[in-house]
């Protein structure tokens, strides 16, 4: 197993794991290199009841990122995005998980693109009131990645979705359980 850090842009470089030509990349959504309103950093500790209670511990030094319950979703607001960019160590197929936490059935998804693709809804699933592990539709052309610079867009889709950790991985039998490593460290 290899690990090393990739540059990154801003203050930010991606710390990969390569292993037998598998990569795994994680970072804390709360990392971004910019965060647009509604999209806010929230704290654990003024989280509503049930989602504090769903963590089992602290995330992402205590923060996560979210759409506020009632700060509005599309149409009304179409505002609202965090933007990410790293770098991948090798081309190939990557498959994209976020470990989300969802209030409801109207308030369990985003927006997401890679590099400037068409937008993709992200999540939908039923799992509610707990931090889980959701994995981005299978076969999407944009998650064929090339080495180098990358950029993933999260945006507003439904208020009340919160998002605390992303991990890309080439290995597809690959499944997150809990918060991950985190492999994202601010340079000096």
């Amino acid at each position: 197993m290899k690990c090393f850090v990739v540059a990154g842009l801003g203050v930010f470089a991606v710390t990969a794991m390569v292993h037998a030509e598998r990569v795994r990349i994680c970072f804390d959504a709360v990392s971004a290199d910019r965060i647009e309103p509604p999209m806010a950093v929230a704290w654990v500790s003024n989280a509503p009841p049930a989602l504090r209670a769903s963590l089992g511990r602290e995330l992402s030094g205590g923060r996560y990122l979210e759409i506020p319950q009632g700060a509005g979703n599309p149409p009304a607001v179409n505002a609202g995005e965090a933007v990410y960019t790293f770098e991948v160590p090798a081309s190939g197929e990557y498959y994209l998980w976020c470990r989300v936490w969802w209030p409801d059935e109207c308030g369990n998804s985003f927006w997401m693109a890679l590099n400037d693709a068409k937008p993709f809804v992200f999540g939908e699933n039923a799992t509610f009131k707990v931090w889980h592990w959701v994995k981005a539709p299978a076969r999407l052309k944009q998650l064929v990645l090339e080495r180098g610079l990358q950029k993933l867009v999260i945006r507003n889709r439904e208020d009340g979705a919160a998002i605390s950790q992303i991990l890309l991985t080439t290995d597809r039998t690959y499944v997150p359980v809990g918060e991950e490593p985190v492999m994202r460290e601010k340079l000096p």
